[in-house]
């Protein structure tokens, strides 16, 4: 029999042009700490302003906090919690990227936590302690890709140990996710490539994983991968193109961030988090496009039904005398599409003496038991191995 289990508490504020809303709609509390990353389009932009005013608008007032990084730190977020701490701040609101709403989630964990971030992983070398509660999350997003505005995850390097860990809870769901597709015209095109293909992949593990169990989980899953094949090479082709770009928020803001609120993703994930952990500079999106079509081409027999149905929601049809490979080359011709097929590990420093390591954090320190078929330590140094330009 199939099941249902669904919890997304978060209010959903979508659409071009919306952004000015955050001047009336009901926020959490009345002083916020403001995050994002220092430097980057939010505040060159003039975003970072916009969104101040509109708050004061709200009568609600602003602490910036411009420290984070992509790739967001443990220590960006402990000393992002002491400034909050500090301030009085009722609640975070994280504009930007999955970088600045991840690292606000986090900091809103250490508001009503004690201790260190790590004591809160629960893998790795983290403590497996219970978040008891987080200061309240506002999330107003520049990008289409990672999905966290609707989800219960946050993922956080520890630059000490090099891990890049998931922490989780339902304290952590924001209260309210402002997706406005306006603010993300101007999305630079290998990072407009990047969260792409970071929404197809939620989609499509989490589809994966269910294996037809839950079926909210199918609904998104198959109607975010149907829309990421068709829109994805359009706004690569055509920046501008609002109507592409909103149906790729759609896909990977709302679609995709559904997904994950209800199920886990698959080790191609692990895998490219541990590669993402070692090399900071490496964009998560670009990490998941370096190991896709050897992970696919290892795994996709193993569950052939499933790659093969993933296929041809991208448009490919299903070849008998290869069950699964069907995803592969849609996957195929979705990367030259983009012209991110021969995108290279060695261009982001990255050795094949570095594999070792990477496939110990992904198989024993963060582990991979969410997959509905076995890999091994060697299986992922070979599907490293047959990745390496």
């Amino acid at each position: 029999m199939f099941t249902v289990d669904r919890y997304t508490p978060t209010r959903i504020v979508f659409g071009a042009g919306r952004l000015k809303e955050l001047a009336e709609i009901s926020l959490p509390g009345k002083k916020a700490l403001l995050c994002f990353i220092g430097g980057s389009n939010v505040q060159r932009s003039g975003l970072q302003d916009k969104v101040i005013d509109l708050l004061q608008k709200n009568e609600v007032t602003a602490v910036v906090y411009d420290h984070i990084t992509p790739n967001p730190t443990k220590k960006s977020v402990m000393d992002g919690a002491q400034v909050a701490l500090a301030h009085q701040c009722d609640f975070v609101l994280g504009l930007g990227g999955g970088s600045s709403i991840d690292a606000a989630k986090a900091i809103a964990v250490m508001m009503k936590n004690p201790g260190d971030l790590w004591d809160y992983g629960y893998t790795g070398t983290g403590g497996e302690k219970l978040i008891v509660g987080a200061a309240p999350i506002v999330a107003v997003t520049t990008t289409c890709g990672t999905g966290t505005e609707n989800d219960q995850y946050c993922v956080i390097t520890n630059e000490e140990t090099g891990e890049k860990l998931d922490f989780t809870a339902d304290a952590i769901f924001p209260t309210v996710s402002v997706i406005d597709p306006e603010l993300m015209l101007t999305i630079p095109r290998d990072l407009t490539i990047y969260q792409g293909f970071d929404a197809l992949f939620h989609a499509a593990e989490c589809y994966v994983t269910n294996g037809h169990q839950d079926r909210m989980v199918d609904l998104y899953a198959v109607e975010s991968v149907k829309t990421v094949a068709r829109h994805l090479p359009s706004v690569v082709k055509d920046p501008g193109d609002l109507a592409a770009r909103s149906e790729m928020a759609y896909a990977a803001d709302i679609l995709s961030g559904y997904t994950m609120a209800l199920i886990s993703v698959t080790s191609h994930h692990i895998l490219a988090q541990a590669l993402g952990g070692y090399f900071p500079k490496l964009p998560h999106g670009a990490s998941l496009i370096l190991v896709c079509e050897a992970y696919y081409t290892k795994v996709c027999s193993y569950l052939p039904l499933e790659f093969d149905e993933l296929g041809e929601l991208m448009g490919e049809k299903r070849d008998p005398k290869r069950p699964g490979y069907a995803f592969v080359q849609a996957l195929i011709r979705l990367m030259e599409e983009t012209g991110c097929r021969d995108l290279a590990m060695s261009s982001f420093g990255i050795e094949r003496e570095d594999f070792p390591r990477i496939a110990k954090m992904t198989v024993d320190e963060v582990g991979i038991s969410m997959d509905r078929y076995t890999l091994t330590r060697e299986d992922m140094i070979q599907i490293l191995e047959d990745s390496y330009k």
